[in-house]
């Protein structure tokens, strides 16, 4: 099979991470060119990529019209629809990072392009490509548990996460980004479609942002945790959680990587990474929990919280012969058969040399390879059947907007 070439639009962590799947596999993958309006991320990537074509403008690359077998797109949410429509107006085919878009329009704009041009677009749900999940659908296809009749799923996304991501950060605001469910759990989405392998006919959800708010706040908590009383006991403490090593993947949204704890400590004083969890401008969920009701009467149930210790996925898949039970960040999980042993399946994951999600970045890349050469990459769909987790997803948000209300999908 032949190296393909790659070009990266947005030089942040997911497109940082593409970036480092094809300088590890260079059999693979070559990237040609990035993307990159940021002047900090700009010249990192022109010091660890000096053979790419680097580019400040998107319109400037296209214009330039170098060739290229796909361009992911890991721009911030909003832009997709614009980059995406012409990107694929240009000729390009695309790696596009979840979500597709922040709303139904721009979802459907995108979808319609690629009708009209041609292209292939494949969603970066990196969840369906780990080995975890994909020795659960292998599991699910080969019919040891039955037929499957209800699936219950759980994100945790880790208190730390929660602050970082959707109480300070990019996501915090759904009318800037999009909806919780949308923007972190269309992963979640898509993955029940997935192993449920039907159509999602309704759905009911119910949740709230009941915890990140100044009702919750000390009194006299200050905006901003460099100036507050409760600096040293507060576990939301902004200078404690960036500089503990567990968490310095999320130092990279405020100041350049490679800096030490005290260059840290500067950059994030007074940014948006420094503001109070109970007062800022977050209005996204903290908990929520979603009913689906599948074809043919199969249902499914997914909870999202933000009140856990550590990031985890967990899954339990019902048959009428067998329940499986894992969870993602085990590696492994439990095929508990009705009236005979347990049987233990154990995840390898020694062949994984990049990437996040438990191997799923590293093993989408691999079937992304596998498509682009013309063979079946496992877990490989496109836009028409990836529109499908999103359209459940903004059902979720307008059933919970309504009390809970049965929102039916129409595809």
């Amino acid at each position: 099979m032949k190296t393909k070439t790659l070009v990266i639009l947005g030089f942040g962590q997911r497109g940082r991470g593409y970036a480092n799947f094809a300088k590890n596999n260079p059999d693979k993958f070559k990237v040609v060119a990035i993307i990159e309006t940021d002047k900090g991320r700009f010249d990192i990537a022109k010091k660890e990529y000096p053979d790419a074509t680097m580019y400040s403008d998107y319109k400037v690359f296209i214009n330039d019209n170098i060739k290229a077998d796909i361009v992911a797109v890991c721009t911030q949410d909003e832009q997709h629809k614009e980059h995406s429509v012409a990107l694929m107006a240009a000729g390009y085919n695309l790696l596009l990072e979840k979500p597709i878009a922040n709303n139904k329009a721009d979802c459907e704009a995108i979808y319609k392009a690629s009708v009209k041009y041609g292209k292939k677009v494949i969603v970066c749900h990196v969840l369906r490509y780990s080995p975890f999940y994909s020795a659960v659908k292998r599991v699910i296809d080969s019919g040891v548990l039955g037929e499957i009749v209800t699936i219950n799923a759980s994100e945790n996304v880790g208190f730390f996460h929660q602050a970082h991501s959707f109480v300070r950060g990019p996501w915090r605001n759904k009318e800037r980004s999009s909806p919780m469910i949308l923007s972190k759990c269309c992963h979640d989405m898509d993955i029940i479609r997935y192993l449920m392998g039907e159509k999602c006919l309704s759905v009911n959800s119910y949740g709230s942002l009941y915890y990140f708010n100044d009702d919750h706040a000390p009194t006299g908590a200050t905006e901003y945790c460099s100036d507050c009383p409760y600096a040293r006991t507060c576990i939301w403490n902004a200078q404690k959680l960036y500089t503990t090593d567990d968490y310095l993947w999320t130092v990279g949204y405020f100041s350049m990587v490679d800096k030490t704890k005290e260059d840290i400590l500067k950059d994030l004083k007074y940014s948006q990474y420094d503001k109070c969890v109970f007062k800022n401008d977050n209005n996204v969920v903290d908990h929520e929990v979603t009913i689906m009701n599948f074809a043919n009467g199969k249902t499914a149930c997914h909870t999202m919280t933000a009140f856990s210790k550590t990031i985890y996925r967990d899954i339990k898949v019902h048959g009428t012969k067998a329940e499986l039970y894992g969870s993602m960040e085990d590696n492994s999980f439990e095929i508990r058969y009705f009236g005979k042993p347990v049987e233990k399946v154990n995840i390898d994951l020694s062949g994984v040399n990049s990437g996040g999600h438990n191997g799923g970045d590293f093993y989408m890349m691999n079937s992304l390879y596998k498509e682009l050469n013309g063979e079946k990459g496992e877990g490989i769909t496109y836009l028409d059947v990836s529109v499908e987790s999103h359209l459940m997803s903004f059902a979720a948000e307008e059933s919970r907007l309504d009390n809970g209300k049965t929102v039916v999908i129409k595809n």
